[in-house]
């Protein structure tokens, strides 16, 4: 009797395997599970099922079949150490995402850390040569990229992805972010209906895109109502004084928007300095994750990056760069963010409105 001849797994064999439909299968697989609101759960559990049926992907994110005989090898390159230690560390999640992609796209990762220059931040060039050659492409994190081996790496050709916002002159580089500016102008839209007429902002003193993104998410919304954008309090922690707190009050304010953790526990201890409760005297958000609790053990109202699904993305892209240098594909992509204001914010009271 004749064996049938085996063929690789479908997409139909995962879904079967992790028992979900196959449009959920598909939608993991291509990058878009949190588009689709899909759980991290599930998306995981989709992935393993993918894994252990070794599922081969097919289209242009892979090089036609034959073409290589070995695994594509893929650099993870980071400006500043940020490898977790644990998995509340802010890049787990990223590092996770990018591990699972991987394995499912059946490609291997390598891990590059260069020495760091006199700015404590870690150069892809050093004496003109590029240190991440050894890998097909590599995929770039860290909040303090240098522009300038962003350039040039575009300049010279080199198959890269950057997870994060990140805009270069003269280049149109790729990357994988979160739609910050989207995400901050829901918050707004539903603290506004939830009351809120005025608003106070504190930013970090160091202005990335993505910092850039959430103000400008921010500005806009009140814009849009008609409401007056207040002068954005950009500066470091230590600079904030209790008596920044008595203006904003005095003001009106009723709810503050905070770009980092440091930031927030400056503004919680100056609100606790006057006797004040959160979020009944203030609604306080916070514009970034904090997987870590550091911002004092209490759910805040948050924006939440969709940092697995970004890492995911990312070797995708890559992949497909590498497939097909020319094609007609998204390569700046930004993908939706979450929220809950939940916990610290709540509708000004009567004789504040």
């Amino acid at each position: 009797m004749t064996k049938p001849r085996s063929r690789g797994s479908r997409q139909a064999d995962v879904a079967r395997e992790a028992g979900v439909s196959q449009s959920t299968v598909s939608m993991v697989l291509n990058g878009g599970g949190d588009l689709g609101r899909i759980s991290v759960e599930t998306q995981r559990r989709v992935l393993s099922a993918a894994r252990r049926l070794r599922y081969t992907p097919s289209g242009p994110q892979r090089p036609p079949t034959g073409s290589r005989q070995t695994p594509l090898l893929l650099g993870v390159h980071t400006f500043e150490p940020i490898f977790p230690t644990s998995a509340r560390d802010y890049y787990f999640e990223f590092l996770q995402g990018i591990e699972e992609q991987a394995a499912t796209d059946g490609c291997n990762l390598v891990l590059f850390t260069a020495a760091e220059d006199e700015a404590g931040v870690r150069r892809i060039y050093r004496g003109g040569v590029n240190g991440l050659r050894q890998a097909a492409g590599s995929l770039l994190l860290g909040h303090h990229a240098h522009r300038d081996d962003l350039a040039r790496l575009a300049a010279d050709g080199y198959p890269f992805v950057y997870i994060g916002h990140r805009e270069v002159p003269d280049a149109e580089i790729c990357y994988v972010g979160g739609d910050y500016r989207a995400a901050t102008g829901r918050m707004v839209d539903e603290l506004v209906a939830a009351g809120h007429r005025s608003f106070a902002y504190l930013g970090e003193a160091v202005r990335y895109e993505p910092q850039v993104d959430r103000w400008e998410g921010f500005a806009a919304a009140l814009e849009r109502f008609g409401l007056p954008v207040p002068v954005p309090a950009f500066d470091r922690p230590e600079a904030l004084t209790a008596q920044w707190l008595d203006g904003a009050l005095a003001a009106g304010t009723t709810a503050v928007l905070v770009e980092s953790v440091s930031l927030l526990r400056v503004l919680a201890a100056m609100i606790a300095l006057r006797g004040l409760t959160i979020p009944e005297d203030l609604s306080v958000v916070l514009l970034v994750d904090d997987p870590s609790d550091d911002a004092g053990g209490r759910p805040w109202a948050a924006l939440h990056t969709p940092r697995n699904a970004m890492g995911r993305r990312a070797v995708r892209l890559l992949s497909a760069l590498l497939a097909d240098p020319h094609g007609d594909y998204e390569r700046q992509i930004l993908l939706p963010c979450t929220h809950t204001l939940d916990g610290t914010t709540a509708p000004p009271r009567p004789d504040r409105r």
